[in-house]
């Protein structure tokens, strides 16, 4: 395993045996690829467009008279419109003919464009360029060519983004896992549902710059489909055996991190930023090993102490002050692997090692099946279907970009993913 995509520094004991989930190895799921990385669920952005206001206007009185000053979002209603989207006008001016200058949308691209977001892509401007072109098209609007190249090339800003990815997971300890987080983290959580947990909340209230999502997506799916279909049903066989991790960015980080804008992404490594946020919540010491005594030998005497002390169930910070206990829990996961930064205490034979199964290397692929079946929507594929919108009349069609399109050796086939995830 290539040590930058660890999720954490745990070193698993030669002791943790128990259940062992062997990670897929398979040479086709190389990580660079779009169909093997985690992938953007929820998006929120803002662009420029003029455009008559889509919802009923707001007025306040500006010198006796009223004044448009906002209008209502035009909200989903999936059972009426698979592909409707929250969408809202913005910055609005004018008395007499009020106009709005700017549009935002909030949704879940893969969702609106395939008709599930269990597997997508990483590729944020397809995306937005796809989502933009939709929209337009459905409320009759009528963008301007610099106002559509803006869209297009990334000059769009970023509310906030969802970065998710599906892990194969033993079937039937989804919950248990919930469980485990849930009780390593005494505060900054927030459950909805017994398979669902999310971390990165102060109070009740969410944390402004990120949270993380665990949670069993095979439940949602068996709830919102009662009577799949055969593609359903496959999705629903993939989805028993994973187990899901949403990163959630907003928009005070995106700004701090400079992605605030959608061109801002354009050379982002996903994967990488995704791993790099989710080792930062430390989901995976949920599940630690007990080492034997011979295993602590390495630790010298005062990490020994303190490593003892913690074993018991002691608060290190009734012991040492605040910089002596980073000292001693860097020492500590450095020298043999063991986290005492987290809550729970380990195990001797723990069920699960979440510091092996929440890695790249893990994540569940997009199948053939879900390509072949014509509605995977893959990256390039909002270049190919509306790049011709971006030249005028009069400008010769350029030559047709290189965009990725999936092949046979792109993907592991259904007979590869269903013994990747015993």
């Amino acid at each position: 395993m290539n040590p930058q995509h660890r999720v954490n520094t745990i070193i698993p004991s030669k002791s943790f045996v128990a259940q062992s989930f062997k990670p897929p190895t398979s040479t086709s799921e190389a990580q660079d690829r779009p169909l093997c990385s985690p992938h953007f669920d929820r998006i929120a952005v803002f662009g420029g467009l003029h455009h008559k206001p889509i919802g009923e206007l707001f007025y306040k009185l500006y010198e006796d008279e009223p004044v448009a000053v906002g209008s209502a979002a035009f909200k989903p209603n999936r059972s009426r419109a698979p592909d409707d989207v929250y969408i809202r006008s913005r910055d609005i001016e004018g008395r007499s003919n009020p106009m709005a200058n700017k549009l935002e949308f909030n949704c879940c691209p893969p969702q609106i464009l395939q008709g599930h977001n269990f597997f997508g892509h990483n590729s944020l401007q397809d995306y937005v360029t796809a989502i933009f072109e939709q929209q337009v098209d459905k409320f009759n609007l009528r963008p301007s060519a610099e106002e559509r190249h803006r869209w297009h090339y990334g000059d769009v800003d970023l509310s906030h983004v969802h970065l998710c990815a599906n892990f194969w997971f033993p079937e039937g300890s989804q919950r248990m896992a919930i469980d485990a987080i849930d009780a390593n983290n005494v505060e900054g959580k927030h459950r909805d549902d017994e398979t669902c947990i999310s971390l990165g909340y102060n109070g009740d209230s969410r944390s402004e710059y990120r949270s993380v999502t665990a949670y069993d997506k095979h439940v949602l799916l068996s709830k919102l489909w009662k009577r799949p279909g055969h593609y359903q049903s496959r999705i629903l066989r993939t989805s028993r055996r994973s187990f899901r991790v949403e990163i959630k960015l907003f928009r005070r980080l995106l700004k701090e991190q400079g992605l605030a804008k959608v061109r801002d992404w354009r050379n982002q490594d996903v994967s990488a930023l995704y791993f790099k946020y989710l080792a930062a919540f430390n989901i995976a010491n949920s599940f630690q090993p007990l080492l034997t005594p011979d295993e602590c030998t390495e630790l010298k005497r005062g990490a020994l102490r303190a490593y003892t002390l913690w074993l018991n169930g002691e608060d290190l910070s009734r012991h040492y002050g605040r910089t002596t206990v980073a000292k001693y829990i860097k020492e500590v996961r450095g020298t043999i692997g063991i986290d005492m930064a987290a809550h729970r205490r380990p195990e001797k034979l723990p069920p699960l090692n979440l510091a092996e199964l929440l890695v790249p290397e893990n994540v569940v692929p997009v199948p053939r099946w879900g390509i072949e079946s014509g509605r995977y929507w893959w990256p390039g594929r909002a270049e190919e279907e509306y790049g011709a919108r971006l030249l005028l009349p009069d400008e010769a069609a350029p030559e047709p970009p290189q965009i990725w399109t999936p092949d046979a050796g792109d993907f592991v086939y259904d007979e590869e993913l269903d013994r990747l995830a015993l």
